[in-house]
């Protein structure tokens, strides 16, 4: 009896009928047209991936505590919580990398993974993941010279961002990122709000002859105040050696010692006799024997370094011999007294045959008057050029993403006929130049304007 009653009601209900009481008809839908094979976004958080990615790279137990991070920062992606958890996982794969031999395949796609889910990687410049940087792999062969730290407030270590190959008795740096004498990892990256002060720094050596090093961030987009250094260990520092990085220019020159001759605080670690420790004892046999001739002695610890602002790809060290300068902004025609007057001079080289500017170059503007007699120029002075009382000076540095640019912002003391001469060579005959290097020879463009009360 009570089962036919359901039946009926069920009919009545199908015939938009009440049972038991009046019910408002409902729109009969149509066939959907929306598609369900619509391709996820690549570049969002993907929380069903990660327990399998995590597994792949951290075995056994090991995987454990690295789940606990992932359900917290999956629990919100893309806040601080997401990050604070992100770069701890981070920081684990990285130190796993440079004590153990590592399925780097596997750990890049982690990385792509909790990436993700830390960060908008939408927004990313190039286009995350598919862009070939986004390949955290080479990286991860700490056994080949790859480098993967985080740094920052509340991660990683305060020491070197190093990359460096097996050696015997020690490894052998390749190249290594610190920052300058006087500052520390969180107060350079202090600026880096989107990422609470805190990135992800990795790299690997494109070639080993010439020895050419990529270093990469996360985000894409960090940057480092008032720079970073970055060397090229290579074993020499000849005293026309600068830094170039490419689609950036040539580096301002500091020392490469902090880095090149620092231990690495993890290293490759294939004690025992299993079949991980036999193949992390192959890997460094194959790299020793394969290892270019100038690198064998390279560290002896040395090399060059410059400053970089940001990471624009490939580190590689260049011989600077001649620098021209230039007027890339040149003073009017005719200037007042008491006027404040603009200039900018780029000092640029060849390199690999394409012209590229040189950061760290001490430029002078110098003015005579028709007979050849000196104009006060009243201006800034940069603190790392011999100041002068009848020039104004400045230190090239980068403008957008090109480097060589030096900027000035002075008066003129004397009415009549002034040549502005751009020169590396102070008033007393020193050719203060770049600064930390020598053997560069300059060319001196001048300017001619009419001073008037």
């Amino acid at each position: 009896m009570g089962i036919r009653s359901t039946v009926a009601c069920g009919a009545l209900v199908l015939a938009l009928a009440a049972c038991g009481e009046q019910q408002t008809p409902e729109t009969v839908a149509g066939p959907s047209l929306t598609r369900h094979d619509t391709p996820p976004n690549p570049a969002a958080c993907n929380p069903g991936s990660l327990n399998s990615l995590i597994t792949g790279y951290f075995q056994g137990n090991s995987a454990n505590p690295i789940k606990t991070l992932k359900d917290a920062m999956v629990a919100s992606p893309g806040s601080t919580t997401a990050r604070n958890k992100g770069f701890a996982i981070l920081d684990s794969i990285g130190a796993r990398s440079r004590r153990l031999t590592v399925d780097t395949d596997a750990g890049s796609a982690l990385v792509q993974g909790v990436v993700k889910c830390m960060f908008d990687a939408t927004t990313f410049t190039p286009s995350f993941p598919s862009d070939a940087i986004y390949n955290f792999a080479p990286a991860l062969d700490a056994v080949a010279g790859g480098g993967f730290y985080t740094r920052g407030a509340g991660t990683g270590g305060t020491g070197p961002v190093q990359g460096a190959v097996p050696g015997d008795p020690d490894p052998n740096v390749l190249s290594g990122v610190n920052p300058p004498t006087g500052s520390t990892w969180s107060s350079i990256l202090a600026g880096n709000t989107g990422s609470e002060g805190r990135v992800l720094v990795y790299g690997y050596p494109v070639t080993t002859d010439p020895l050419v090093y990529e270093w990469a961030t996360i985000p894409p987009a960090a940057g480092f105040d008032p720079g970073a250094v970055v060397a090229v260990c290579d074993g020499a520092d000849a005293e026309t050696s600068m830094i170039h990085e490419s689609t950036i220019g040539v580096l301002a020159y500091t020392s490469a010692s902090p880095i090149c001759a620092a231990p690495l605080s993890l290293v490759i670690k294939d004690t025992g006799w299993g079949p991980r420790a036999l193949a992390a004892r192959l890997a460094r046999a194959v790299v020793t024997a394969a290892r270019p001739e100038l690198l064998q002695a390279a560290m002896a610890k040395s090399g060059t370094g410059g400053t970089a602002t940001t990471f624009k790809s490939k580190f590689s060290k260049k011989p600077v011999t001649t620098i021209p300068l230039t007027y890339t902004i040149k003073p009017p025609a005719v200037i007042r007294l008491g006027q404040t007057v603009t200039a900018e001079v780029r000092a640029t080289t060849s390199v690999d045959g394409v012209t590229t500017g040189v950061n760290g170059v001490c430029v002078y503007l110098k003015g005579t008057n028709n007979n050849g007699q000196g104009t006060a120029l009243v201006g800034s002075h940069d603190s790392r050029c011999l100041q002068i009382a009848e020039m104004v000076d400045a230190f090239t540095s980068t403008k957008g993403n090109a480097a060589g640019f030096a900027s000035f912002s002075f008066k003129v003391t004397k009415n009549g006929g002034l040549v502005l001469i751009a020169t590396a060579t102070d008033d007393t005959g020193s050719a203060i130049g770049v600064v930390g290097r020598n053997g560069q020879t300059f060319t001196s463009p001048t300017s001619k304007s009419n001073v008037k009360p």
